[in-house]
């Protein structure tokens, strides 16, 4: 226990204001889901008591007090590192997981014996198919190159799944807007080193960013979340997984100067998205081009007409998020976002307005779509004038 205490000092701080979270699979929910944690004992009793039963996550970032906690104020919030994912699309994996979790949404003892075969064989999966190897080379990978440009090493850990994380710390750091330097900066690096795993939806929204707790137990897989190494080749993360010990854990080591690129980043982006909004010029055509037709005044309206309720809504922002309704890739976070004029999926990258929604979705032509919004509720269109 005080191992871990420690661990978690080093690793979010003696005191620090997060929100514990245990989202749950079951259809009728008779406890609480998320709580308060302020210091490394009281998450460590949350994570000793629901530890394998549930999904374990906390805030990445901190609120810095416990009133900006309570009131979400995300302006205050203490920026002192980054968190990437990289995760593995698997066809296999994705059947069993929604079979389990359907079978979860029932209760931990809901046809047990199937409950257990299906963990079995995603660990299977994991530890003999090594389906996670792909995220862990790429996160190696991209550690080694951090550390050709920043000194250090990021720290990194298997999600006890198909993937793992990479956290670099730094300095605590003000940004104008973290959620454009990050995902600018995580853009980047798949780009150039061609990092197929790098989740980019998880940049996209990093102050509401949940993330997996350190040495936790993967609610599925009963795999641990555990730090590992670039010198670790994949068995031995898999034992480190299978048979965990609490290593020691200093922020120090892992500390860099990443903060100042990030700031530099956060003021360029920051000022393009300034001058693209004050130079975009006001379209009240159409968005198939005709003058006549009735265009969607707001693409969130329009698909909130069509998907129902948004996964995330940000009432201080212009946008909503939605798991991608298009079947290309795993979204299990959601990644497509709507704004008013439009949307675009950070998973699959389709992007578009209502009008190429239909086209991708249903496979229409142009004279196809015009027939179909004909029978769409009158109050999501509004006639341009």
């Amino acid at each position: 226990m005080r191992g871990l205490q420690s661990f978690f000092e080093s690793f979010y701080g003696p005191i620090f204001y997060r929100h514990f979270r245990r989202p749950t699979y079951f259809e009728k929910i008779k406890f609480r889901i998320q709580f308060t944690v302020e210091t490394p004992k009281n998450l460590y009793l949350h994570l000793h008591r629901n530890s394998g039963n549930h999904p374990c996550l906390i805030h990445t970032y901190d609120h810095g007090s416990r009133g900006n906690l309570k009131r979400n104020i995300s302006e205050k919030m203490v920026f002192d590192r980054v968190f990437l994912d990289f995760d593995v699309s698997n066809h296999e994996v994705k059947k069993i997981k929604k079979e389990l979790t359907s079978l979860r949404s029932h209760g931990l003892k809901h046809e047990k014996s199937r409950q257990e075969e299906l963990r079995d064989q995603l660990q299977d999966l994991i530890t003999n198919e090594k389906i996670a190897k792909q995220a862990i080379d790429e996160a190696k990978h991209f550690a080694v190159k951090f550390k050709e440009t920043f000194g250090k090493y990021p720290a990194l850990f298997f999600s006890g799944c198909k993937g793992c994380h990479a956290y670099t710390f730094f300095k605590a750091t003000g940004f104008k807007n973290l959620n454009l330097a990050v995902s600018w900066f995580a853009e980047n690096v798949k780009k150039s080193y061609n990092q197929h795993t790098l989740d980019l939806s998880v940049t996209q929204d990093a102050q509401a960013r949940l993330s997996r707790i350190p040495y936790s137990k993967h609610q599925l897989t009963d795999l641990v979340v555990v730090p590992f190494i670039t010198e670790d080749d994949y068995d031995d993360i898999i034992r480190k997984s299978l048979h965990p010990h609490v290593e020691d854990f200093s922020r120090e080591d892992y500390q860099t100067d990443f903060h100042k690129h990030l700031q530099k980043i956060d003021l360029v982006e920051t000022y393009n998205a300034r001058v693209k909004r004050i130079n975009k010029p006001p379209n009240k055509a159409s968005l198939d081009g005709s003058k006549n037709f009735n265009g969607v005044y707001d693409h969130r309206v329009f698909f909130k007409s069509i998907l129902g309720d948004p996964v995330r809504e940000y009432p201080d922002k212009e946008y909503v998020m939605y798991n991608c309704p298009f079947h290309d890739h795993d979204d299990r976070k959601p990644s497509f976002r709507v704004h008013k004029k439009g949307y675009y999926c950070y998973g699959c990258q389709k992007r578009g307005n209502y009008w190429q929604f239909f086209k991708d979705y249903y496979g229409l032509n142009n004279g196809g779509v015009k027939k179909y919004l004909q029978k769409l509720k009158k109050e999501v269109f509004k006639s341009y004038d």
